[in-house]
């Protein structure tokens, strides 16, 4: 029988933080912050679909986490990882395989110089935007920087439309969420990183895939899956969905 393998969005698909929780309903601790507090919860019935694909089958994280916050989410992830957006991808053992160092590594390379100069403009910025950045690293080598803002949205809003219009380098890909936008590297994003994984599978035998996400940048690895699922008001469903009236 062929195995079943589910590559499953993280945050806000299967977790997410109390504010976008339902007031009153039932939750349970799913990740926590560097200083150990509880910072994402699933509900009820994140959690018994959780458990139901964990008994089905193999639950592979497909996330814009990095390493340090994927170990902070309260479920054990014993197969493959794939984080940094897409840029990193661990088999079980915690090596990145074959595959990876021959068609990612290089993109990643490659994009070093853009991430950097983009990075410095950002943090030149962001005072007057009202966003803050982040980059991310893994061996000294860039894999994506992150943008965050507590206001409704409109800081990231704008620096989007910025972006969009100044035009980014070929190596860079946008990711934009709420109050969450990303500027990754093309090539290495979430869906070029499950289908590495799909082939490396694949070798041991037929599967039946399952991709899981909430954003459209999530829709790329879903469309590889043999069936693909997202939850209720995610950003998929208001983007996409709405344009079908029930």
């Amino acid at each position: 029988m062929p195995g079943i393998v589910i590559f499953l969005d993280l945050d806000d698909t299967i977790l997410q933080t109390a504010p976008k929780c339902r007031p009153g309903a039932p939750l349970e601790p799913a990740a926590t912050d560097r200083a150990g507090n509880v910072l994402s919860f699933m509900t009820r019935a994140q959690s018994r679909l959780l458990a139901h694909w964990r008994s089905q089958g193999t639950v592979i994280p497909v996330t814009g986490r990095t390493d340090d916050a994927l170990a902070r989410v309260l479920i054990e992830f014993d197969s493959w990882r794939i984080t940094h957006h897409g840029a990193i991808v661990r088999r079980p053992d915690g090596r990145p395989p074959g595959r990876w160092h021959q068609e990612m590594e290089p993109r990643l390379i490659a994009a070093q110089p853009a991430l950097r100069e983009i990075g410095e403009r950002l943090r030149s910025g962001a005072a007057a935007g009202g966003y803050r950045v982040s980059a991310h690293a893994v061996g000294g080598q860039l894999t994506y920087l992150s943008a965050k803002a507590d206001d409704d949205g409109a800081a990231l809003e704008a620096l989007r439309a910025r972006l969009t219009a100044s035009g980014l380098a070929p190596e860079l890909a946008l990711h934009h969420n709420g109050n969450n936008l990303a500027l990754t590297v093309a090539g290495a994003q979430k869906h070029d990183a499950v289908r590495l994984v799909m082939a490396e599978l694949a070798e041991a035998g037929p599967i039946v895939t399952i991709g899981a996400g909430d954003s459209l940048t999530d829709l790329g690895f879903m469309r590889l899956c043999d069936f693909a699922l997202t939850p209720k008001a995610s950003q998929i469903q208001r983007e996409t969905w709405s344009r079908y009236p029930p």
